[in-house]
């Protein structure tokens, strides 16, 4: 391997190395929402702030519900988000979605509805269709990993609920590492062409 080959790699590798891994997968559970009494002995719920595990839009989508009488779904616990259709904006994106427990009320087995609408940058990159789910919230894997930074959500007739939405923040390299790869390349070039320069003129000497 030449020096501008080893020299390549070393930058390339450093490239990479300094790029951040993936951040940790964030699971909205909404377990720890705090939710008051209605006028119903059955549910209480409560507000979800906007910014709320990294999320906004939460206020103009629904709310939490929380069952009383102890009800616990297992492994998505005492609470779930209960909203009619909404956008969700991630705050740091972009992201990868990687999916959530979903159900729908009230739709139409024969007409299917699109549950999800992923964004990124304005442009619709993938959509999935609603499960039908008949027995309680199934989980619903998002099938695509490309970047996405919204997600639109809709439900049947009388709305859709949500439970451990996840996703994960994509690895974007630093500025730093950027510029440092890309002045490894430079130097790259610049030695290459001093390289040629110097073999041309011995030629010429040569003859």
């Amino acid at each position: 391997m030449n020096f501008q080959s080893a020299f390549a790699a070393s930058c390339l590798s450093i490239f990479l190395l300094s790029s951040p891994a993936q951040a940790a997968q964030t699971i909205v559970t909404f377990e720890d929402v705090a939710t008051s009494a209605t006028n119903s002995p059955l549910y209480a719920t409560g507000d979800v702030a906007d910014g709320y595990n990294g999320i906004s839009g939460w206020s103009a989508t629904g709310q939490v519900w929380e069952f009383l009488e102890g009800m616990d779904f297992g492994e998505i616990g005492t609470r779930f988000f209960y909203g009619t259709s909404g956008e969700l904006h991630f705050d740091h994106a972009p992201v990868v979605f990687e999916g959530t427990y979903y159900q729908s009320f009230a739709a139409d087995p024969s007409q299917p509805i699109t549950s999800f609408e992923l964004y990124y940058q304005g442009q619709l990159v993938h959509s999935i269709l609603d499960p039908l789910a008949d027995a309680g919230m199934v989980w619903v894997a998002s099938g695509y990993a490309g970047l996405v930074d919204k997600v639109y959500i809709r439900g049947g007739v009388e709305g859709f609920t949500i439970d451990n939405f996840t996703y994960s923040v994509a690895a974007v390299p630093e500025p730093e590492t950027y510029a440092m790869f890309l002045a490894g390349i430079g130097l790259i070039g610049l030695l290459h062409r001093r390289r040629r320069v110097a073999r041309t003129a011995g030629c010429r000497r040569a003859h």
